[in-house]
């Protein structure tokens, strides 16, 4: 079997002041980013409802400090202290002009005028904060080049949960994938209803993103137009996963090796020459089951304490 090794790129750094990280990510200009919080709101952050089920809670019951560490790939650090959120499972990233985006993966609507904004954008250079609603059950927000928040979404934030849908309004994800301004405003979405039952994996790469979802499991490409291409694949499921104009390489960690993938050449409407290859770390070991995220070519790995990056040429 083919491989691909991964390549580290830093220490994870170790949060000042107690503060765990809740979250690591990658933004589009390839810095890694990981979020903190202080440590009386570690539990709060990932708090859930078994109210019939086992749902995320929407918002923390009380704001709690968040710290974020920016890794440059120039190898500097840099910590920006945000004020207190009521964010939840955050997701997080930022803007090419410096601002940050942090969002909840959930959000409820309890009336009218009366439902959670789970998107949170921080300016540090002014600390002003503006709140933004992006929808329920989400699956991943990025942000692209042009500033544009693109946010995929999992069955309960298509379909409605938390008061969407049914008597509610209308699920705000109902597409699977919308495409929205800073300010929250939807630009593009999805063109059709319900064909996405679960976007599973989201890449943004410069002002394009790229998506795979359920149920027919393809791939999907954005133009920074709004222009669709499509591809059918073989594949059940995927995680992650890195594209070029050509390539795609995937990675299936919900069932299959966390250290096995699948690279394949993107033909006439179809991924044709598809093979297995294995990851593995720098030393030869095989890749264990933790974090992967993919950004344009690149798909990256997060273990406990070290952040390492494959590459398509």
């Amino acid at each position: 079997m083919d491989s691909i090794r991964f390549q580290k790129l830093t220490d994870i750094p170790v949060p000042s002041d107690g503060y765990p990280l809740v979250a690591k990510s990658v933004a589009n200009d390839g810095s890694l980013l990981f979020l903190s919080i202080e440590p009386a709101g570690l539990a709060p952050v990932a708090e859930i409802d078994e109210i019939g089920g086992v749902f995320t809670r929407t918002r923390k019951r009380g704001p709690k400090r968040f710290r974020l560490s920016i890794w440059r790939q120039n190898g500097s650090l840099r910590t920006i202290d945000l004020p207190p959120l009521d964010v939840s499972f955050p997701r997080v990233d930022i803007f090419p002009d410096g601002r940050i985006l942090l969002v909840s993966s959930r959000c409820e609507w309890r009336g009218q005028d009366d439902y959670d904004l789970n998107g949170v954008v921080f300016d540090p250079k002014t600390g002003k904060v503006s709140r933004i609603l992006l929808g329920d059950g989400i699956t991943s927000a990025q942000v692209d080049a042009l500033g544009r928040i693109w946010v995929s979404y999992y069955d309960e934030g298509i379909f409605g949960n938390y008061g969407w849908g049914g008597s509610g309004p209308p699920p705000i994800g109902s597409r699977g994938l919308v495409c929205f301004s800073e300010l929250g405003e939807k630009v593009w979405e999805y063109p059709v209803s319900y064909e996405i039952d679960d976007c599973c994996a989201l890449n943004v790469s410069d002002a394009e993103a790229a998506i795979f979802f359920y149920a027919d499991s393809p791939i999907c490409r954005i133009s920074s137009d709004f222009r669709l291409e499509r591809w059918a694949t073989n594949l059940d499921s995927c995680h992650q996963f890195a594209i070029t104009k050509t390539a795609v390489l995937l990675t299936d960690q919900y069932s299959g090796p966390p250290d096995v993938a699948y690279l394949g050449r993107l033909g006439a409407g179809r991924l044709v020459d598809t093979r297995q290859v294995r990851m593995l770390l720098p030393d030869g070991s095989p890749l264990p089951q933790a974090q992967l995220l993919g950004r344009g070519r690149h798909l990256y790995f997060f273990d406990a304490v070290s952040a390492y990056r494959a590459s398509l040429d």
